[in-house]
């Protein structure tokens, strides 16, 4: 039943944490889908310095104009060369690039029809910044010697001729003709879908579109520049913006976790249009982008939960097997340190019992040798009496012979009847024999025994 449940208990963190996985990878595909956010990439290219992508939007009712954008752009060189960067030289260009745009409504004829449009005239390098699928012909610029060039998008070229190569027809606005130099497909991605459902766009030079609509002002611009410091653009981009009370936003960092979370912060403030400001689509689609990441956090976050519980259950099991562990290890350690002075007493004592040992052992051979030297002694007293007796004994052989030899000389009576009585045994001889015998019995014992010596 246990092993059941633990196998249950892995099957649902194995597919919480592949939920999770497939929620990092939706993030990480809706933050590059939308071309638009993806300018300091593109400007910045092979570098390896850091760069910023920064818009700024300004309010209906105090639009910028293409003095201010002027003013802003003589002033970036020189906070560039503040913030430690090397001018460059005329030749290799700038570190930045910017671009502006304003948007309007006109009516444009082509060959086969006519249709309310929505006019975007663009300034600096726009394309650049919202780099659409070219389908025929080219860009505009800010460069162009003639400002009478529109691009269509899609839908309005079929609208107005049914195709797409149109590059050099001619298009009616306000009775004059304007040359088509190419046609484009804006994004197709849902966030900008849900973004724009207005009527088809049209994109013109800024200057062309004033000399048609006198009162129309900027209402977006956009830079791509270094940005050494963290927020070093955005804030320079603000406090140049500031009396316009243009609302700064910084495209480069807007997907990161901590603006994501700064976003629930300023979740009521983000509800209110208290700004008085009216986007574009392009940043609509990456508000709307920024709602739907957010969504994928918080289901993350909720997915946690389950993972999050059963780690401190895991967490709290290894805090008591680990405290189980150290207070064993703590009596282990206790009864090391009583055992290092058992051990130390014990040592004592054995150092005692050897030194008393040796004390006995010393006083015993002492002993031992005393005794030893008291029994050679005692062995050499006896030897040196026996010798003396020996000595004695033989002197006394040589009587003894002799009187032998005397009664052996005396003559016997030829009387068979009569018993002649010779004394042939000497008293002493009775004595020195059993004496000689035991003298050589203890020499033979002596030699045969050594260690008796």
């Amino acid at each position: 039943m246990k092993t059941k449940k633990k196998i249950l208990l892995y099957a649902v963190n194995a597919l919480v944490l592949i939920l999770i996985g497939i929620c990092f990878l939706r993030i990480h595909s809706y933050s590059n889908i939308l071309s638009s956010q993806q300018a300091a990439s593109y400007w910045k290219g092979d570098s390896e310095e850091r760069f910023a992508q920064v818009s700024c939007f300004f309010p209906v009712n105090n639009l910028a104009n293409i003095d201010l954008i002027n003013t802003f752009r003589k002033t970036i060189g020189s906070k560039l060369v503040d913030a430690g960067m090397e001018p460059k030289k005329e030749e290799e260009g700038e570190y930045w690039t910017d671009c502006y745009s304003a948007t309007d409504s006109l009516t444009v004829k082509g060959d086969r029809n006519s249709s309310e449009v929505t006019a975007i005239g663009v300034g600096g390098d726009f394309f650049l910044f919202h780099p659409y699928v070219l389908l025929s012909g080219s860009y505009i610029n800010e460069d162009d010697l003639m400002e009478d060039r529109v691009v269509l998008d899609y839908e309005l070229a079929w609208k107005l001729f049914g195709g797409t190569a149109l590059e050099g027809m001619t298009v009616t606005i306000d009775g004059k003709p304007y040359y088509v130099a190419g046609v484009v497909r804006r994004e197709t991605d849902k966030f900008s879908d849900k973004a724009y459902k207005g009527e088809p766009v049209m994109f013109m030079s800024y200057t062309a579109l004033t000399a048609l609509k006198e009162n129309t002002g900027i209402n977006c611009y956009e830079i791509a520049m270094p940005d050494h410091i963290s927020k070093f653009a955005k804030s320079f981009v603000q406090e140049s913006f500031k009396t316009a009370k243009g609302v700064v936003v910084e495209n480069s960092t807007r997907y990161n976790f901590t603006s994501i979370f700064k976003m629930f912060e300023d979740f009521g403030d983000r509800s209110i249009a208290d700004t008085g400001v009216s986007y574009p689509y392009w940043e609509n689609a990456a508000r709307i982008s920024e709602v739907y990441i957010a969504r994928l956090y918080v289901f993350i976050l909720l997915l946690l939960i389950f993972p999050l519980i059963c780690l401190i259950l895991l967490a709290a099991r290894l805090i008591k097997f680990i405290i189980a562990k150290l207070k064993i290890l703590k009596f282990k350690v206790w009864d090391a340190w009583d055992d290092r002075y058992a051990r130390e007493a014990a040592w004592k004592e054995r150092r005692k019992q050897k030194q008393s040992l040796k004390k006995q052992n010393h006083t015993v051979s002492g002993g031992r040798i005393t005794a030893w030297k008291e029994r050679c002694v005692q062995k050499r007293r006896a030897r040196n009496l026996k010798t003396h007796e020996r000595k004695q004994k033989q002197e006394t052989l040589p009587e003894i012979k002799v009187s032998k030899q005397k009664k052996k000389a005396l003559p016997r009576k030829k009387n068979s009847n009569q018993a002649v009585s010779v004394q042939t045994e000497d008293p002493l001889e009775k004595e020195l024999i059993p004496d000689i015998e035991s003298i050589v019995r203890e020499i033979m014992e002596e030699m045969g025994n050594p260690d008796n010596k």
